[in-house]
């Protein structure tokens, strides 16, 4: 298996599972007003959806984490498990792009990866990671390209990225390194605030 070759269909699977649930968060979600959206997956790049935050959600949760963060506004932000949207409630959008993962882990577990620095001591781990990462900057690009985030629900200025259900610090580090290329400077001075080791 080549990484290569499979980087285009990955691309195009994400890229069409969240445009589906952009119209879903449009037709259902019309009264709201989203300042965060982003890609949502396990660590390992395993169980794709997305998640984001409203604003409604964001001032009532502020006055909740007053005694859980010394930054209760910024966690509120930045923090994928204080949100109130997960797309689970379409995941089977993205049923096709976890099969495609599904096998890209079993190939990389089984060393079948051909376009990896593999050796008999050492996985290539990080050439899989700059693969879901180059490719998850690639579909946020795309999405920010076809303009979907220029009208409501979605704010001007919004959250852009990805997040993981409990990020180790190399997660946190992916998460940054795609956080700088994809938001404005002042969400990625708020991810930095938050997810820097």
């Amino acid at each position: 298996m080549l990484l290569a070759n499979l980087k285009n269909k990955f691309i195009d699977l994400l890229y069409n599972s969240c445009i589906k649930d952009i119209a879903h968060i449009k037709e259902n979600y019309s009264h709201e007003s989203f300042i965060a959206y982003c890609i949502y997956c396990d660590d390992g790049f395993r169980s794709f959806s997305t998640i984001g935050c409203t604003k409604k959600w964001l001032t009532e949760q502020v006055e909740k984490l007053k005694n859980l963060y010394p930054n209760p506004l910024l966690s509120a932000e930045t923090l994928a498990a204080e949100w109130d949207y997960f797309g689970s409630e379409k995941l089977e959008n993205f049923r096709d792009i976890d099969e495609l993962v599904d096998s890209i882990n079993k190939a990389y577990d089984d060393d079948e990866i051909e376009d990896l620095n593999n050796t008999l001591e050492d996985y290539d781990y990080d050439g899989l990671v700059k693969f879901f990462q180059e490719a998850i900057i690639a579909v946020i690009n795309q999405l920010k390209a076809s303009k979907c985030f220029d009208s409501k629900p979605f704010e001007s200025d919004l959250l852009l990225g990805l997040q993981f259900a409990d990020p180790s610090d190399g997660a946190r580090s992916t998460m940054l390194q795609i956080s700088e290329q994809v938001n404005s400077p002042q969400w990625h001075k708020k991810m930095l605030a938050s997810y820097r080791p």
